[in-house]
């Protein structure tokens, strides 16, 4: 959830907003209550914080916004529209390696879903929710993210993605054809997650738009931009670093405590006003740095698990499944 503690660029409020005046809700019924006026959204490169953006889709869906305008507003996001990431998504290989880039950049997106993948051959599943969400707002964000999502892959593909299969958490629409233009058939509704399916062999097709030389420059430029967003957070950005400095050491909150000099309840509740935790951090560091040593050292994977704090390589493999939805294997591949 750490993407929700990070200012973002307004792009995306504005994109919501000139949707929804072309369904009849005006601007300012749009932004009542977010602290937003059309004055600054005009000022160029202004930020804005994610709860912001979050009470304008609460203000959409108040004024009747149904699953139709959110698939509408999804349809629109396009890979302009994320910067230097869709560059970075654009040039990648292949379909798996721009998966994964998209997964690890995730909080330099719009979105306020979770994504993640698995793989049961012949499919492969892309698994979207927003259980962290209010209950008001939850639907509407998932219909617009996972929308975006599927506009972009037929942007990179020059066509639409052939799916297998779309699961929703929800009752079926009234609007018969309210989802066709991200897939032809009937959806399955009221199943346990929303779920895309596609042949799992799909992730091999290289992109037409793959390009090496620039793909290193922009993950770079995305790496520097995370970092960025990560340092704007006082009380975060130091347990971050405590942690990377002590990965090996068997970290714990007190240890942390006791080097900032506060108490262990203060911590955690200055962690939690910033929208993270001690977990939620670790895991972070842990990730970042599994990665990197997969990716460009030779080390095994125990020796790995072991730099990252584990005493079992089991419980690695299973952290690492967890936090981007693949085996460690497919990284060093």
């Amino acid at each position: 959830m750490q993407h929700l503690t990070r200012k973002r660029s307004a792009t995306s409020v504005l994109l919501m907003l000139n949707v929804a005046e072309k369904y009849g809700i005006h601007r300012d019924q749009c932004l009542e209550d977010t602290g937003l006026t059309p004055e600054l959204l005009a000022s160029s490169n202004v930020e804005i914080q994610p709860e912001q953006e979050l009470k304008l889709i609460e203000n959409l869906v108040d004024q009747g916004a149904d699953e139709s305008l959110a698939v509408e507003i999804g349809r629109h996001y396009h890979l302009t529209s994320y910067g230097i990431f869709g560059f970075a998504i654009s040039t990648s290989p292949n379909v798996r390696a721009a998966v994964e880039l998209g997964l690890h950049f995730l909080p330099l997106t719009f979105a306020f879903s979770h994504f993640r993948m698995t793989e049961s051959e012949p499919l492969a599943y892309m698994v979207v929710d927003a259980d962290h969400l209010g209950a008001k707002v939850r639907r509407f964000v998932v219909e617009r993210d996972m929308t975006a999502m599927l506009c972009m892959h037929q942007e990179i593909f020059g066509q639409a993605m052939p799916l297998e299969g779309l699961t929703l958490q929800w009752d079926k629409s009234d609007n018969p054809s309210l989802y066709a233009s991200i897939y032809p058939r009937e959806p399955h509704f009221n199943q346990e997650e929303n779920r895309v399916a596609f042949l799992q062999q799909l992730l091999d097709l290289p992109l037409p738009t793959a390009n090496e030389q620039s793909r290193t420059i922009f993950v770079a430029q995305c790496q520097d931009l995370l970092q960025k967003r990560h340092s704007e957070h006082g009380t975060a950005v130091k347990v971050r670093d405590y942690i990377l400095a002590n990965i090996d050491q068997g970290i714990s909150m007190d240890d942390i405590a006791d080097d900032l000099c506060v108490s262990l309840r203060t911590l955690r509740r200055q962690l939690k006003e910033e929208g993270t935790s001690f977990r939620a951090l670790t895991d972070e560091v842990r990730e970042m740095l599994a990665v990197h040593l997969i990716q460009e050292t030779t080390l095994t994977m125990e020796q790995i698990a072991i730099r990252l704090g584990y005493s079992d390589t089991a419980n690695f493999f299973h952290a690492f499944k967890r936090w981007t939805g693949f085996p460690p294997k497919h990284f060093r591949r």
